[in-house]
């Protein structure tokens, strides 16, 4: 990527876009990986930040940006399919079994496992997608998507994560303003109150609201974070400093994530590059603008909305972006093809 920007002569990328925050917020907290107590680790990890960041810097650096876009954002509904798919076997075997977010999931031929709360990230976005496509496609082929619509709302019933099921109640708001009233509402709605009800309340819960809001231990790895960050604020420790620093945890805050990393500095790149995505979405009027839009980006751009809004949800609770994972390569062209429709139309 790099090689192919410096022969085209593409320019740097600037702080009117979210994808420019992106590439600032990974520019500050590689510079900083080179002190970073293991800095070989660090670096691979800013590296694999870099590269997604890079893909869409190009995208939007060329011409036909919204047709490449929607072939990137294609390749990650793909990806996602798939790896649902193959989840399903575990999915089926597992059933509901009580308390599922101490599950693994295996994938085949040695992929790897995931737990619960990855497995309803993908079920989610799956979700959004076969929602978003049942209504608004207008042949018969259409209600081929029930089918993974009602798959995925199996599984977010199955592993009943917190962060899922808040991002359900988030994508649902959008997609009911976006769309405005519509008959199939009064199917849908009462099924996801019952999902809710179910996987959150009842089995999640307990039965207890105070045991369904407990952040089980996060609040000590925040503390933690805190004993570090002190030490560097400006600048942070660079990329994986989670897991270096605090004996492998997981920070499951990307705001505290961004500034373990980069600091107040990072902080600052990061959190421009969440709410200016949002400060484009409430300037440009993109949620009423998006009824107008041709039927090839409808729908695109919708699914867009309803995945931000999902992603930027559980931020507070998990590390939504702040380091290289599915979050990030679902957020960053997501983001970035709101911003190009918006700024163009």
């Amino acid at each position: 990527c790099l090689m192919w920007m410096l022969l085209k002569g593409a320019k740097v990328p600037s702080f009117s876009n979210p994808v420019g925050f992106f590439f600032y917020y990974c520019a500050v907290g590689l510079a900083v990986s080179f002190f970073s107590p293991e800095k070989l680790t660090a670096l691979y990890w800013g590296g694999a930040y870099l590269a997604p960041v890079l893909v869409v810097w190009i995208v939007l650096s060329g011409e036909d940006i919204l047709e490449r876009m929607r072939k990137v954002l294609f390749v990650n509904y793909a990806a996602s399919f798939l790896i649902f798919m193959l989840l399903l076997p575990d999915i089926y075997g597992y059933g509901f079994r009580g308390k599922m977010r101490f599950m693994f999931y295996e994938l085949p031929f040695g992929l790897g496992e995931m737990r619960a709360n990855g497995v309803a990230r993908f079920a989610l976005v799956l979700f959004i997608i076969s929602g978003v496509r049942l209504l608004s496609q207008k042949n018969v082929w259409r209600y081929l998507w029930a089918v993974p619509l009602i798959l995925s709302t199996y599984t977010l019933m199955q592993t009943q994560s917190r962060t899922a099921l808040l991002g359900l109640v988030v994508a649902g708001v959008l997609m009911v303003y976006i769309m405005g009233l519509r008959w199939q509402f009064l199917f849908l709605g009462p099924a996801a109150a019952y999902v809710l009800w179910r996987a959150g309340f009842q089995e999640r819960g307990h039965g207890s609201l105070e045991r369904l809001v407990n952040l089980t231990g996060r609040q000590l790895t925040w503390q933690q974070a805190v004993v570090e960050i002190k030490k560097s604020p400006f600048l942070g420790w660079g990329f994986h400093a989670d897991r270096i620093l605090l004996d492998s945890q997981h920070m499951h805050n990307s705001y505290l994530h961004a500034m373990l990393h980069g600091g107040i500095v990072g902080l600052v790149f990061f959190a421009a590059a969440v709410f200016s995505i949002w400060y484009v979405i409430l300037k440009e009027n993109v949620l009423k603008r998006i009824k107008k839009a041709d039927e090839v980006n409808r729908p695109f751009l919708i699914e867009s909305v309803l995945i931000i809004g999902f992603l930027s949800s559980r931020s507070l609770f998990e590390s939504t972006a702040a380091f290289f994972g599915v979050d990030l390569l679902l957020f960053i062209p997501a983001a970035a093809y709101i911003y190009v429709w918006a700024k163009r139309q």
